[in-house]
Formats: C-alpha cells, sequence, structure tokens
C-alpha cells in the first residue's frame, strides 16, 4: 500500500511504498532535494521531496497576459 504526508512546517513530502514494517537503511539523493529510501536488502521503500512548496511554484504555467 502506498501511504503519502507532508509535513507543512519541513515542507517535505513523504511517500512510502514499501512493504509495512520496512526498516530503511539509508538513502540516495537522485535529484536535488529528491531522496530514495532503501530498506536492509537495497530496494527502495519510499521518496522524500524536500521545499514542495518552491517547486510547485516553480512548475505552475504562466498566465497568458490579456
Amino acid at each position: 500500500m502506498i501511504h503519502t504526508n507532508y509535513d507543512l512546517e519541513a515542507d517535505v513530502l513523504n511517500i512510502a511504498f514499501g512493504p509495512a514494517g520496512a526498516v530503511s537503511d539509508g538513502h540516495q539523493e537522485v535529484a536535488p532535494g529528491v531522496y530514495v529510501e532503501f530498506d536492509t536488502e537495497g530496494r527502495p521503500i519510499g521518496v522524500e521531496v524536500t521545499s514542495v512548496s518552491l517547486r510547485q511554484k516553480a512548475a505552475a504555467p504562466a498566465k497568458a497576459a490579456e
């Protein structure tokens, strides 16, 4: 099952998709502010994205001038 959590104060989005009770054994930054978490066997079990509000603003389409 996939679980998501957004921490408003930290501006961090966590997405967990590993099996219930999976233990994180580390993470790797795959892009600036984007981390993949791995279990003890090296399988990906989650993703963490930092500065989410800044990313949303950067990805918003520009409004056309009227």
